[in-house]
């Protein structure tokens, strides 16, 4: 029930970082209330910020409620699965508040449906007198960066849309959403093979993850498209369908080209160790890419499916918590300032480390007297 609770609230909340150019509806009453919540995320920027704050307390405080629950059989794989499906059902109509990533993908998919251009040879900003979709857009002066497939499968979704901003938007974020559901199945499948008293748990340190929440149902992006062609890869792995297990990954690989890293892990799947390899062959390109660009909070997606498959590792569980924790917190000083400009930048690096020092120096305090 509090998991619901705290998904109305976020959902509410995603809603006052509405950008000020786009109108949600014509109908009077509801562009009132439009106005209402920008008021807050746009005008109000320190109270939108201690709301933001006030709700990852909840959302990570609820997070390790839940594995509690579960690790003391408290909560069923099929209360798991109710409390799952209610919260994609609240968040698949929330705004995507912290990324602008989603409009992207809608224009790039109706410049394939619409204007029958290639989105690899011409910018958003060619479209920008005919198509107000553009006015609130980021990065319109670049060709599309995104893959053929992940295009490709945006275009079912926005004739979906039929076209409109509200329904294209919630059909692409219902595309995403499945893919997020397709996830925590495999991670449920891959756990039942291997440490099945442990299935639920697996499953619920993905689903649960407020950063996962965030960015996969809130923001939708399109990285978990990506993890939950990996995490049937290796699904199918284990069940010795290697041709459908190598399908899948090149689809993974197709999706967005980061999962390239865990390839040669392909090798030696099912042998001793498998599962921390994977984690460490992910993390390693998860370095690889930081190391020539900035941290952005979605990446982590990368990587918790892969902490999700070790479940009875509680220390990875809780440093993995730090990390969501401190990606979130990147969030806080734009929504206080309403740009990057300093301090906000290394208020944003502070926020990331905060967290995971204060998790290191507790380990090292236990460790220490234990």
């Amino acid at each position: 029930m509090i998991q619901i609770i705290a998904s109305l609230l976020l959902f509410l909340y995603s809603y006052t970082q509405t950008d000020l150019n786009m109108t949600l509806s014509r109908v009077g009453i509801l562009q009132a209330v439009q106005k209402v919540f920008q008021n807050i995320g746009y005008y109000q920027r320190p109270l939108s910020m201690w709301l933001y704050l006030g709700l990852l307390v909840i959302l990570f405080a609820v997070y390790g409620k839940i594995l509690a629950h579960i690790r003391n059989n408290k909560i069923d794989e099929k209360q798991f699965w109710r409390i799952v499906l209610v919260t994609s059902a609240i968040l698949l109509f929330s705004y995507p508040a912290f990324s602008y990533d989603m409009f992207n993908y809608m224009f790039t998919a109706k410049t394939v449906v619409v204007y029958h251009q290639n989105p690899y040879e011409v910018i958003p900003l060619q479209f920008s007198d005919i198509d107000v979709w553009t006015n609130f857009m980021r990065w319109t002066h670049l060709p599309s960066a995104y893959t053929p497939f992940w295009i490709a499968l945006t275009v079912p979704a926005y004739i979906l849309g039929f076209g409109f901003l509200l329904t294209t938007m919630w059909s692409i974020k219902l595309l995403v959403l499945l893919f997020h559901l397709a996830t925590i199945v495999g991670i449920g499948k891959i756990l039942k093979r291997i440490e099945p008293k442990y299935k639920v748990l697996g499953m619920a340190i993905f689903a649960f993850n407020p950063l996962i929440i965030v960015e996969d149902l809130v923001s939708s992006h399109n990285d978990v498209v990506m993890m939950a062609f990996a995490v049937w890869a290796i699904v199918f792995f284990l069940e010795k369908k290697k041709l459908a297990s190598w399908f899948a990954l090149s689809l993974s690989v197709a999706a967005k080209l980061i999962t390239a890293a865990i390839i040669p892990v392909w090798f030696f799947i099912g042998k001793k160790s498998w599962r921390n390899w994977i984690l460490i062959f992910m993390v390693g390109g998860l370095l690889a890419v930081i190391a020539t660009r900035e941290v952005l909070p979605w990446y982590w997606v990368w990587i918790v499916p892969f902490i999700a498959i070790l479940p009875s590792n509680s220390t990875l569980t809780s440093f993995s918590s730090a990390v969501s924790l401190g990606l979130l917190l990147r969030y806080a000083p734009f929504l206080y300032a309403g740009s990057w400009d300093p301090p906000a930048l290394i208020l944003k690096n502070i926020g990331t480390v905060l967290p995971i020092a204060v998790w290191t120096l507790i380990r090292f305090r236990r460790e220490l007297w234990s």
